[in-house]
């Protein structure tokens, strides 16, 4: 083949190339804006200064299940019992820990403010499955409530937060009752004459994963398809090699999303669960925020958890009952923002959560 030749056929290849590129970006302009907004989300920096505004109590063991059943927890100086929140790291339940970044970015900026923080470690899908790494979190609340005059914080005031798989966490925390997913002892429950409650006075989800049935099919809803989230999330996928599991999900929960019936979609949903305890959940003070060009979580996710809570009611199907606006409630999604977008924990985006929580509990 002459070199003309070769130079027609790789024009024609360049050409192709370039028509279907333009095709693919006009066909799915959805996710072609999300992929960019993802490429060119800007970092923060972390301030890892000393703190020396209170007690710190790091390590702290609060169950002796597992090794991993430990947390770090930070009062400020005070003369009266302030709030605490609790925070539940993400990672897809198979990586980070109790000092990932987001859960930095909310202890640091938080007991600067006067809140109590206790940032929670629990057991990933490498060393147990569903429900441990949940009743290892609601171990942890029972564990700071029993312990609320030891370390001087106000045990009726606990404000449990959590992002991405740690707002599943966080969530199924609230919403289940005191004899559900209660498997794990705290330490020293045992000597206890009474029972200690691990309900909160307000839930805080960021970009949580809520519904994994629906995890894929809401994306393709949004026009963004498989091959762009699977690129995405790719750093997930490492965890997965010899498991036997194809995604993180089913890993984590032992069992094939796709093959779920309607009693496992109970079992694992969150809206069940609020809608079983209606009584004690309406009352909840509830935050959601979610970035729209998150490509881990879609935000139809936390759309169909918001609904839940203002209805009270649950489907099956993913479907939702639309409810009234309730004061106690309330979702914000974040245009052009990414999963875990660190625009979100910018002392400015913070200050608005802080004085949402004031107004509630300071």
């Amino acid at each position: 083949m002459t070199l003309r030749k070769i130079g027609k056929v790789l024009s024609i290849v360049l050409l192709t190339l370039i028509v279907v590129a333009a095709v693919l970006c006009l066909t799915h302009l959805n996710a072609v804006k999300a992929v960019w907004d993802n490429l060119t989300a800007p970092t923060i920096e972390l301030d890892t200064s000393e703190w020396t505004g209170g007690a710190s109590y790091e390590g702290v063991q609060y169950a002796d299940v597992s090794e991993s059943d430990y947390l770090h927890l930070y009062v400020p100086d005070s003369e009266e019992p302030m709030p605490l929140i609790i925070i539940v790291h993400g990672g897809g339940f198979v990586c980070n820990d109790c000092e990932s970044r987001q859960a930095q970015f909310i202890y640091r900026y938080f007991r600067q403010q006067g809140y109590a923080c206790a940032t929670v470690n629990y057991r990933l899908a490498q060393e147990d499955g569903f429900p441990a790494a949940l009743e290892d979190v609601k171990a942890a609340v029972r564990y700071l409530r029993a312990n609320a005059e030891t370390y001087g914080y106000d045990p009726d005031c606990f404000i449990i937060w959590g992002e991405s798989a740690g707002g599943y966490l966080a969530t199924m925390a609230a919403v289940t009752n005191d004899d559900e997913f209660t498997g794990v002892s705290f330490i020293g429950e045992d000597e206890l004459a009474e029972p200690v409650s691990a309900q909160v006075s307000c839930l805080i989800d960021f970009y949580g994963i809520i519904d994994f049935p629906f995890a894929d099919s809401d994306f393709r809803s949004q026009g963004i398809p498989t091959v762009v989230t699977g690129i995405a999330n790719s750093w997930a996928f490492s965890a997965l090699s010899g498991t036997g599991y194809d995604s993180w999900e089913d890993y984590w929960l032992r069992a094939v999303v796709a093959d779920f019936t309607e009693e496992d979609y109970a079992l694992y949903s969150a809206r069940y669960y609020i809608a079983e305890n209606w009584d004690y959940v309406q009352n909840m003070d509830v935050v959601i925020w979610h970035g729209l060009s998150d490509i881990t979580v879609a935000e139809p996710q936390s759309e169909r958890l918001y609904q839940a809570f203002l209805s009270g009611t649950y489907q099956a199907d993913g479907s939702w009952s639309e409810g009234e606006a309730r004061d106690n409630v309330t979702f914000q999604t974040f245009e052009g923002y990414m999963h875990a977008d660190e625009r979100l924990f910018t002392d400015e985006s913070l200050s608005t959560l802080l004085a949402h929580l004031n107004a509630r509990f300071g």
